[in-house]
């Protein structure tokens, strides 16, 4: 008898991994699939969802083979993307498999069994959006538009509209054509960006999305680069908020737009975007399958967020609306967020703390996209695959795993409703009907519907028809309509058919919903600028009790004229956001070259300049400082010097921060000191009494290390102070006092001090030894120093990490670069070289993984943790599976070619004659405290410390391998590269333990 598929693999394995073959030798017939796929019905039967909610099977293999996106059509049908040569693509020979597919409900009892292949043959389709009876897609390096024109259910006319994306990967391509309550339509980019044009007018000007996403007019087929950089995953909230994805991110909000950043470019804004719910290594998810991440240290985090969805329907619960839901497929589950305001964007939590919004045990379930329903309920695209991860995100030993394309005969579509709801088919379809067959006047009142599929389906058929019956209606509905929403709609449909005037945005800015208020002056900003009663009026909105209002206010006037009301606008709005990151950086490129007249404004605001947030008058002065415009920057520093108090310590108030972030932000070619020329003497003195003050402060042993270290950064700005930061850096002080000391010094001319600095390397503690290395290599001077120290045999080449290590090795200096690797290259001992050597057998021998894991446990489980098997002392080698065995073998038989400057080992002697050697764990004014083998920890004060060096050397000895065998060796190499294919949860399958 054959066994299962995944048992019969498992078996393999575990044959191959108690048997003696080297992990870096496994073949393809080596790998194994997690488990054997279910059918619907018991897929279905796994599903934890969240109380209250029910899952529906809509549609599944024949009919639904790897779908990837979906869309609704307006006449009920459902569009499906599949991508069945996920994730290689045809074969050299081949036809691309990737088609479109329409689905139909024929009987109404919610399962599209029905389907028709509408377009086959595509490369890698990714996304679909209706348009015009046809749908525009995104696939192979392009948006296309594809249309049936004969009524036979195929596509035969084909129109490549834009072409230039990236198309290096099928993971990364543009994706999630959308139609946005602005009458465009938005493309994510898929992250590898590219340089778009127009394929129906070569003359067009290009657009380069390189860390942009992507949108177009469907009507005029204007185009451009927008900002955001979403990878598979783009939505949009009921008032046109975008909000997009990437592998690590499950939720990010596109706050500021190219349009109004370009209006003033000479003012740098950190970012356009930003986190809403936790990412990376602070995210949390809670699988319920036996999820297996790529790398062990992302384990329960996100890794593959896609497909997010902000859930805008009526077939939930009122707590889900506005939720956002992104899928992990990696983890086999959706993710959901609860959103709120805050600020300019967004903040949020999940959901449920501990348990996922629906999650499966199954781990073929692969949910990759979510949409809103027709009917209002919230559907899930199931790809159903064996493996999702691309191979070229895998480990070597993976890239050519057998089950790789297992499920690409497979695909589910699922309905997530309330329990109570009945299981009916409530799209266009079956409605006296179907929405495609409305009057134009009809559309304009689905804009009042409770469920977003409904609305945006009506507008998109608004803007494509361009009836101009539309009108009126619309207008009774901007005038009428309880529902805020409903108001917005009719606001951009007047716009998209050209029909938006001064009194509709008038009449909205004084709607009682901020909403509405918000997109009035969204529209303002993009279509009345120019109108200055309109620009009189919104003005009034800078004391609106809603920060979104406000931010809105701030973008719309970007950059602000020299009129003295639009300067206090702005100071209102600053003062008002001062706590809000957004509102800062929006209210800097607001006032533009007028920044120091709304810094003034700002700080006369409040008696007492403390009130106002510091992160606000240091951002303010710092754009002030960066602008081009030399009367910009000395309106800046006046405004700050006449709020000034010489006699307060500079770290204590926020001007004197300002001052602080004025100095360092100032534009190339410009100095404090030039510009301290064009001051007056009052305030030329009142200048001088800062740095008098800041002087006092850094050298006073009595002031807390904070206030120091920010004093000591003023420093750098008074060349008259620069001799006292190299005592200061030199000095018996707190390891925080050195440190500012150090770094304030690199940014001076002073050079006496650095071979005296350099000198005392070996005493050093791991954090002061990386600020020097940092300020040496900064300039060629100091690097030949350093290069000195090491040719002198004061320093070891190993005491310097791989990263400063990589910095002289590629120092762009040619003579720099060549000394540097003569001396790495002679620091390698002989004996060191020759054992290396001798091991490279090793390499290529038969090993066995568990016999490693004994051969880990009695060498290196004193410092080393992998899995559950040793001590968090010496560096995390556990994730390995970007590591080569030659690599792993090198480090462990020549421990000291690089060390990280937090494990190098120090000896140390007490004042009463005691000595311990170990790496340093933490550091405080008063103590050091060192983590030894089997993780032990001693605490020493600094005043029971006698003498403090560094051997130089890794806490991990040379001579390992007087204990490990040939044999031994390759058994070790094989546990720390297949460790994680030990205990049945992994691809690899289950390997017995005896």
């Amino acid at each position: 008898m054959i066994p299962p598929l995944a048992l019969r693999f498992r078996l393999e394995v575990a044959a191959v991994l108690s048997f003696a073959l080297p992990l870096w030798l496994l073949t393809p017939t080596n790998a194994a699939a997690a488990a054997d796929p279910l059918s619907p019905a018991e897929s279905r039967n796994q599903f934890q969802i969240a109380p209250g909610l029910k899952i529906e099977l809509v549609a599944a293999e024949p009919e639904v083979i790897d779908p990837v996106a979906i869309r609704f059509g307006e006449r009920g049908e459902l569009w499906v993307v599949e991508m069945s040569d996920y994730p290689h693509g045809p074969a050299e020979g081949e036809l691309p498999r990737s088609r479109i597919r329409r689905l139909t409900d024929r009987d109404g009892d919610g399962r599209y069994e029905t389907a028709e292949t509408f377009a086959d043959k595509l490369l890698f389709a990714t996304g679909v959006q209706p348009w015009k009876s046809g749908l525009i897609v995104t696939m192979a390096g392009e948006v296309a538009y594809l249309k049936d024109s004969n009524g036979d259910g195929r596509a035969d006319v084909r129109e490549t509209w834009y072409t230039g994306f990236a198309e290096e990967n099928s993971q990364l391509r543009a994706n999630h054509p959308t139609f946005g309550l602005d009458n465009r339509v938005y493309v994510a980019n898929g992250l590898r960006g590219g340089t778009v044009v127009d394929a129906r007018r070569p003359d067009a000007k290009p657009a380069n999305i390189s860390g942009m996403d992507f949108r177009f007019d469907p009507h005029s087929g204007d185009y451009a680069a927008v900002t955001g950089v979403g990878q598979f995953g783009l939505t949009f909230d009921d008032f046109g908020n975008r909000f997009v994805c990437s592998n690590r991110n499950p939720l990010i909000h596109i706050v500021l737009q190219n349009e109004t950043l370009a209006r003033n470019p000479t003012t740098a804004i950190a970012a356009a975007s930003g986190d809403v719910a936790r990412s990376g290594f602070e995210s949390k998810l809670f699988p319920i399958s036996r999820a297996w991440t790529t790398s062990n240290l992302h384990a329960n985090q996100f890794t593959a967020a896609c497909g997010v969805t902000i859930y805008r329907g009526d077939r939930l619960p009122e707590a889900f609306h506005g939720n956002a839901f992104t899928c992990d497929p990696t983890g086999n589950l959706v993710h959901r967020e609860v959103i709120h305001a805050a600020g300019m964007s967004f903040a949020s939590q999940p959901g449920r703390e501990g348990v996922e919004f629906l999650a499966s045990p199954d781990e073929w379930f692969r949910p990759v996209n979510l949409s809103n329903g027709p009917d209002g309920a919230l559907y899930v695209v199931d790809m159903y695959r064996a493996v999702i991860e691309h191979p070229q995100f895998m480990p070597e030993e993976l890239k050519r795993r057998p089950d790789l394309m297992l499920g690409n005969d497979r695909g589910r579509i699922w309905r997530i409703v309330a329990e109570a709801a009945e299981t009916v088919d409530e799209s266009p379809r079956r409605a006296d009907k179907p929405i495609a067959d409305l009057s134009t006047p009809e559309l304009v009142a689905l804009l009042d519907h409770t469920n977003s599929w409904q609305r945006d389906t009506s507008a998109r058929l608004i803007y494509e028809r361009q009836d101009s019956s539309a009108v009126e209606p619309l207008k009774r509905l901007l005038e009428e309509s309880p529902s805020p929403i409903a108001r917005v709609h009719a606001l951009h449909a007047l716009a998209g058919l050209g029909q938006l005037n001064a009194d509709h945005i008038s009449t909205a800015l004084k709607d009682n919903s901020p909403r509405v208020r918000e997109q009035a002056l969204l529209l303002f900003e993009r279509t009345a600028r120019d109108d200055q009663s309109l620009r009189q009026s919104v003005l009034r909105l800078s004391s609106d009790d809603d920060a979104k209002v406000r931010g809105a206010l701030a973008l719309a006037l970007v950059p602000i004229a020299e009129e003295a009301a639009e300067v206090t606008a702005l100071a209102e709005i600053a003062v008002q956001g001062a706590d809000d990151v957004w509102t800062r950086r929006v209210v800097s490129l607001a006032a533009g070259s007028h920044v120091g007249d709304v810094l003034a404004a700002v700080l006369k605001r409040n008696e007492a300049a403390d009130a106002v947030s510091n992160e606000l008058i240091a951002d303010l002065a710092a754009a002030g400082a960066a602008r081009p415009e030399e009367a910009a920057r000395q309106s800046t520093l006046r405004a700050l010097l006449a709020s000034l108090d010489a006699g307060d310590l500079p770290a204590q108030r926020p001007t004197s921060v300002a001052l602080l972030k004025f100095c360092q932000s100032l534009a190339r070619g410009e100095s404090l000191s030039r510009l301290r020329q064009t001051l007056s003497a009052e305030q030329q003195t009142a200048l001088d009494g800062v740095f008098q003050t800041a002087l006092r402060q850094a050298t006073d042993e009595q002031v807390d290390e904070g206030a120091r270290a920010a004093a000591i950064a003023l420093l750098v700005y008074d060349s008259s102070a620069h001799p006292k930061l190299a005592d200061l850096a030199a000095a018996n002080a707190s390891q925080a006092v050195r440190l500012a000391a150090i770094g304030a010094l690199a940014r001076t001319s002073v050079e006496a001090k650095w071979p005296e600095l350099l000198g005392n390397f070996r005493s050093e503690s791991p954090a002061v030894r990386t600020a020097l290395l940092n300020a040496v290599l900064a300039r060629a001077n100091r690097t030949q120093l350093l290069l000195d120290e090491i040719e002198a045999g004061h320093i070891k080449p190993s005491e310097l990490d791989r990263v400063h290590s990589t910095r002289l090795l590629s120092h762009p200096d040619t003579k720099l670069r060549q000394t540097a690797a003569r001396l790495f290259a002679d620091a390698i001992p002989a004996d060191r070289q020759q054992v290396l050597a001798d091991y490279q057998i090793a390499l290529s021998m038969p090993a066995d993984t568990l016999r490693g894991r004994a051969v880990f446990q009695k060498n290196c489980a004193t410092c080393h943790r992998i899995g559950d098997v040793g001590v968090n002392v010496a560096p995390d080698i556990s994730d390995s599976r970007t590591k080569q065995p030659s690599q792993l073998l090198a480090d462990i038989l020549q421990p000291n070619r690089a060390i990280d400057n937090n494990y190098v080992n120090y000896v140390v002697v007490t004042e009463d004659g005691q000595s311990l050697s170990g790496i340093v764990a933490a550091e405080t004014a008063t103590s050091v405290t060192f983590r030894q083998p089997e993780n032990k920890t001693v605490t020493l004060l600094r005043t029971d410390i006698a003498e403090m060096r560094s051997t130089g050397q890794s806490l991990m000895p040379e001579g390992l391998e007087r204990n490990i065998s040939l044999a031994e060796m390759a058994d070790l190499l094989s546990f720390i590269k297949n460790w994680r294919y030990l205990d049945g949860q992994t691809p690899l399958g289950n390997v017995p333990t005896n």
